[in-house]
């Protein structure tokens, strides 16, 4: 499986690439982003299945430099459609893990396991959390408050746990087919993005913000694993249509809902996920990382340094030249066709 496609539904738009890993990087096959009916993700399902299959299966044929000819598929799930949690938790036995984990889980997030689907892994971490990271969006968006706390765990393992809607899920997988695509993995953006502009065994703790048209989500990272997922109701739709032309006093008075939740991300993180960590960069991408001046204005606000994503810097693009609107907005897509089942 040379030829994998990652496909990133979004709030306007499917951005779709395919990606042939080659040695240590990976050459494009082709890449392009078609519209789709706005706001298509829900809770439990995805709207709109059969006007985004065929503009999936348009986007695949208009693709550049090449169209796209692979049927395997991966994707992302948004912040706003998930719970997530970082945690403490003793070190099991394989099948004791499995067996023991999802009641855990779905205990932390205050979720039912008969309606959700959950997936985990056990992060290498230069810190182990004392307490319970459940700051995820969807937690958020269903008002259950602020993260809970597990008192005094002193473990040998930190977790990081998501859960979705099984409805969601299962809808995700039947538009896949529908599109003529078999779904070969889900991810969620923040972990895509990680993948494409952060080193596999960097170690650094980083805020990725990810600004997209209808929500941003603000993420930290420890090296390419995820350990806070947040997001926003903001999306750069609020600055107009073109947002080249979002001067900085603009932004700085309207995005205010970013700064905030970034404060309190960064707060939380160091304070209770990872105490002896400290965040020394901010990631931009999405639609927002082409506002001008973007750099300079989340680096005055936050006191860190501040890049914009830049996913195509193990990717051989021969004479295709990327457009440079597009580069730091396929950041996710281009880190879901990177991942290998």
């Amino acid at each position: 499986m040379s030829l994998i496609l990652g496909v990133d539904i979004g709030y306007q738009t499917v951005k779709l690439i395919g990606l042939e890993k080659s040695g240590k990087l990976w050459r494009l096959r082709g890449m392009s982003v078609v519209s789709i009916p706005s706001n298509p993700w829900q809770a439990d399902k995805i709207i709109h299945q059969e006007e985004i299959a065929k503009a999936i299966q348009d986007g695949l044929r208009q693709a550049k430099p090449h169209p796209i000819h692979s049927r395997y598929a991966m994707t992302a799930l948004p912040e706003s459609v998930i719970f997530s949690a970082t945690f403490a938790a003793d070190k099991l036995p394989e099948k004791e893990m499995a067996e023991n984990l999802p009641f855990e889980i779905a205990e932390k997030l205050a979720i039912n396991l008969e309606e959700y689907q959950i997936d985990y892994e056990a992060l290498k971490t230069r810190c182990q959390p004392t307490e319970t990271e459940a700051a995820g969006s969807a937690a958020k968006t269903a008002g259950k408050g602020a993260p809970t706390v597990a008192k005094g765990a002193i473990t040998k393992q930190t977790i990081f746990a998501v859960a979705a809607k099984g409805s969601l899920i299962e809808s995700l997988i039947e538009l896949h087919r529908k599109a003529k695509l078999e779904l070969a993995g889900i991810d969620i953006k923040p972990g895509a993005i990680a993948r494409s502009v952060i080193e596999k065994d960097d170690g650094q703790a980083r805020v990725i913000i990810d600004m997209g048209v209808g929500g941003t989500g603000v993420s930290v990272t420890e090296g390419q694993n995820l350990r806070v997922t947040a997001t926003v109701p903001w999306g750069t739709n609020i600055l107009g249509s073109d947002v080249t032309k979002t001067s900085p006093a603009d932004l700085t008075g309207k995005a205010a809902p970013v700064f905030d939740e970034l404060s309190h991300v960064i707060r939380f993180f160091e304070s209770r996920v990872c105490p002896a960590l400290r965040i020394k960069e901010i990631i931009i991408s999405g639609t927002g990382a082409s506002i001008p001046n973007i750099k300079d204005i989340f680096a005055k606000e936050s006191g860190l340094t501040v890049r914009l994503a830049e996913p195509f810097g193990r990717v051989h693009t021969g004479d295709f030249p990327v457009p440079e609107l597009l580069s730091h907005s396929f950041a996710d897509v281009v880190g879901l066709a990177m991942r290998r089942p």
